[in-house]
């Protein structure tokens, strides 16, 4: 049986023609199957997020876009699949912030908390 884990990412927010900033898109959700512990999915997700600066990528776009982030995870070979954030047993769940640039973990008791709702652990 896999260590089931969810991916929440968190958009940029985007700046309006008057400044203010507009409401956060919506979330991003990438389910992984297994191996989804602190040790296992939270390392790789920081060894992939330490690899993005806080510009843009050779194409222009930014490196801490959250569709770009979905879609890289999505064309690597580590198992990510795009979700609706709604799976069972899922035991930790990540939350990428691509507008503060971070990384959180959470604890979801096999399914029975939601990453608002779960205490944050240390990587």
């Amino acid at each position: 049986m896999g260590t089931r884990s969810i991916v929440r990412i968190i958009p940029r927010k985007a700046k309006g023609q008057d400044g203010d900033k507009e409401p956060t898109p919506k979330y991003i959700y990438l389910y992984h199957h297994w191996d989804g512990s602190p040790k296992g999915v939270g390392r790789e997700l920081e060894r992939f997020l330490r690899g993005r600066n806080d510009g843009n990528g050779p194409d222009g776009e930014p490196t801490w876009d959250g569709e770009r982030i979905a879609e890289d995870l999505e064309h690597s070979p580590s198992g990510y699949v795009k979700s609706d954030g709604n799976h069972g047993d899922v035991e930790y769940g990540y939350v990428i912030d691509c507008t503060r640039r971070t990384l959180a973990c959470y604890d979801l008791d096999y399914g029975r908390r939601s990453i608002d709702s779960a205490n944050e652990i240390k990587m």
